[in-house]
């Protein structure tokens, strides 16, 4: 069970809160997105979250001196009594409905996996080294990592109606409506403490911040004597929705591989052949829509080959994923598409290991099957791997056993935005 309280967040003042200073997490920003948000306003809180390269270890220590001016120029407030801070947004998938999540943000008590939160992929080492050294230079929580509950009785959404006049309504430059509202009543802040405190939260994106903030706690307390009182450190910024809101939706993360100067595809295709049918991909259809379709009954994977073309690989049978479970139970968890390309590709003929995948860019991801595919046309790399969606009741299988899936195994959409609150993780 957790403990989640109400916070005295940090925030854009009213006359900055414009819809150019916000951005998406750090992690889902290209290098020509990053020239644009920092383009669009002076104070995009891009400039907190980014660097201008990976080698520039000198950015954390600017990013901590353009917070400070910030808060001094009043470009950022602090509110002056602890709160919660509703979220919902609303949004269309191409050709859907429109749909809308609920959900708020406040701060959690830190604790062990498995001890009340639950972590459901593995992370990389890279960026939980970026995260460390930026939060120990701005003492903040600057993006809200995103959870999930369980509220079958909708016990919690009472208290989760947005007003007539929140403090801010816009469109981003997706298309997805961004609505936040401070909840300032002392009986919603009492019944979401008293709601949350039965349940458990299973991290939905934001592991590496979670891990960074794990870390960041153990420093401060060494440094502390380990003082007996909780302290700022010893919460995190976190954004919660219910599993069984509508608007919770999941998008495939597909998979590039490059630096396989040796990857052959005719030689790879005729190998997978002992466990897939490998069919070639009908022209009429994107590779997206021939693995939907191919999935039914079993696992299909698209795969996108520098010099081989493009096919469908439809696994020959469900026993065929459990004899190689690789770092998945042998359960039904080892038909997961993640799992599969995993177990039966990327390790046993790609020599891509968990291991490589935590310390290695050689795959990089992308819920775009174009960027994904356009990338090996370019020959800027060898192969791209087209998944489809692992679902929400999968992930919560995953977690009940156990089960750590591969990194990147769902990628939760739309992402809630970083700037909207701030967690200062020093004292008052």
């Amino acid at each position: 069970m957790v403990e989640f309280l109400p916070l005295r967040g940090l925030h854009y003042s009213p006359e900055y809160a414009r819809p150019t200073v916000y951005a998406p997490p750090y992690d889902v920003i290209s290098s020509d997105q990053q020239q644009q948000y920092l383009a669009g306003s002076p104070y995009s809180v891009v400039r907190l979250i980014l660097g201008p390269h990976p080698d520039h270890q000198g950015w954390y220590a600017e990013a901590a001196a353009t917070l400070r001016a910030w808060a001094l120029q009043g470009v950022l407030t602090r509110d002056p009594t602890p709160r919660f801070y509703g979220y919902q947004q609303h949004f269309a998938l191409p050709g859907g409905p429109m749909r809308v999540r609920t959900g708020y943000i406040g701060r959690m008590r830190l604790c062990d996996w498995r001890e009340g939160v639950y972590r459901h992929e593995h992370t990389r080492t890279a960026p939980r080294l970026d995260r460390l050294r930026l939060t120990r230079a701005t003492r903040m929580n600057l993006s809200p990592i995103f959870g999930l509950y369980r509220d079958p009785g909708r016990d919690l959404a009472r208290w989760l109606e947005p007003p007539a006049c929140p403090a801010l309504d816009f469109q981003d430059d997706e298309g997805v409506r961004q609505i936040l509202w401070p909840i300032v009543d002392v009986d919603a802040i009492a019944g979401i403490v008293r709601g949350m405190s039965s349940r458990e939260v299973v991290i939905a994106d934001g592991h590496h911040r979670y891990e960074t903030a794990l870390a960041y706690q153990a420093e401060r307390r060494a440094a502390e004597g380990n003082p007996s009182q909780a302290r700022p450190y010893d919460y995190v910024l976190m954004y919660l929705t219910a599993t069984e809101a509508s608007g919770l939706c999941i998008l495939p993360s597909h998979r590039v591989v490059s630096g396989e100067p040796a990857l052959q595809g005719e030689r790879l295709l005729q190998a997978l052949r002992r466990d897939f049918d490998v069919l070639p991909l009908d022209g009429s259809r994107s590779l997206s829509q021939a693995i939907a379709e191919a999935a039914r009954g079993t696992v299909a994977i698209g795969v996108s080959l520098r010099g081989a073309g493009s096919w469908v690989l439809r696994l020959k049978g469900m026993k065929v994923a459990h004899r190689a479970t690789g770092g998945c139970d042998s359960n039904d968890l080892a038909e997961l598409d993640v799992c599969v390309l995993q177990n039966l590709i990327l390790g046993p003929h790609l020599g891509i290991s968990p291991e490589v995948l935590a310390t290695t860019e050689r795959v990089s991801y992308t819920i775009h099957e174009e960027v994904a595919c356009a990338r090996v046309q370019r020959g800027e790399a060898e192969a791209a791997f087209i998944l489809n969606p692992t679902t929400t009741g999968q992930v919560w299988q995953a977690v009940q056993r156990g089960v750590t899936l591969p990194q990147k195994s769902t990628y939760f959409h739309p992402k809630p935005l970083t700037g909207l609150v701030f967690n200062p993780l020093d004292e008052e």
